[in-house]
């Protein structure tokens, strides 16, 4: 099934409007239009037969047993079946009550699992904070798909305050590297969001990340605008669907070239040479961290 949710801001003051739709996978066809989402923005607060209604219709692509391709608003979007939750960027709507607009959120959700998943899961968080504890962000990459599936498609053996304490503990122990895997981390935000029918974890992390993901903006022009957020640039490249799908093995590979070698004043010149050079047998050319900020010294 396809779930969708909005968030508002009405007249200044943070409202989340977090309604679900859930469409059943055996009804859509490609080629299929379906509507979104529909709600009643007030514009005159005082009589209520004054309403905007907001409808989001989109249209059907693509669908296979992993992968569903969608257009809505004009724009492309693919949703992975087993763990990517995709969030649209913010929509304009035509009510002057409502100063900020709504965004949509998409994914696959089955019904299935059983109380045993949640101590897989109890599992999977333990490793992923050991490994954030021990530095080693990258091995949490798959780990963190595998619990996005767990908590997404297998409810029945997952309950709410489980999977909030889950996506928090991630979030307070920094347990993803969100300039390796955007819209991963987007995920957890996104869900997050979702269980608790309220604000997201981190406001400002959200925005960057939906500013990442945004394939209608310029390298140039996503440097300027999160400029402010980070102190370090680091290479667009790396938001990119394509990185996210390989960054796993590249550090896997580094990791075992590495195993053993003494991390020496300078390593990090070596190591971001030995990533450029695996990162570019797999079709990629990365910037570096020295060559994205040339006035910094790294040792």
């Amino acid at each position: 099934m396809i779930a969708s949710i909005s968030e508002s801001c009405d007249m200044g003051c943070r409202n989340y409007s977090c309604h679900t739709t859930y469409i059943p996978l055996s009804e859509l066809m490609e080629g299929s239009s379906w509507i979104a989402y529909e709600c009643d923005g007030q514009v005159n607060m005082d009589d209520p037969n004054e309403t905007v209604h907001l409808e989001w219709p989109f249209t059907v692509n693509k669908l296979t047993d992993d992968v569903l391709e969608f257009t809505l608003r004009d724009k492309k979007y693919t949703l992975n079946r087993h763990w990517q939750v995709v969030g649209t960027g913010s929509f304009g709507i035509p009510n002057p009550m409502i100063s900020v607009s709504f965004r949509l959120l998409f994914f696959f959700a089955t019904d299935e699992g059983d109380a045993s998943d949640r101590s897989r899961l109890k599992k999977i968080q333990k490793e992923m904070l050991r490994n954030a504890d021990e530095g080693d962000l990258w091995k949490n990459i798959p780990l963190a798909k595998d619990a996005m599936h767990i908590i997404k498609d297998k409810m029945k053996g997952i309950d709410v305050e489980t999977a909030k304490d889950f996506f928090k503990s991630m979030f307070d122990a920094h347990a993803l590297d969100d300039t390796n895997a955007p819209r991963l981390y987007l995920s957890f935000l996104d869900y997050y969001h979702w269980l608790w029918r309220s604000t997201y974890y981190d406001d400002n992390l959200t925005y960057h990340l939906l500013l990442a993901v945004d394939p209608d903006l310029s390298e140039e022009e996503f440097l300027k605008r999160t400029g402010s957020y980070r102190s370090l640039k680091y290479d667009p490249i790396q938001n990119s669907p394509e990185w996210e799908e390989i960054i796993y093995e590249v550090e896997k590979e580094l990791d075992e070239k590495f195993r053993g070698v003494d991390r020496y004043m300078g390593f990090c010149h070596e190591y971001w040479s030995a990533k450029r050079a695996a990162l570019a047998k797999r079709g990629i050319e990365w910037r570096s961290p020295q060559q994205m900020n040339p006035r910094v010294r790294f040792d």
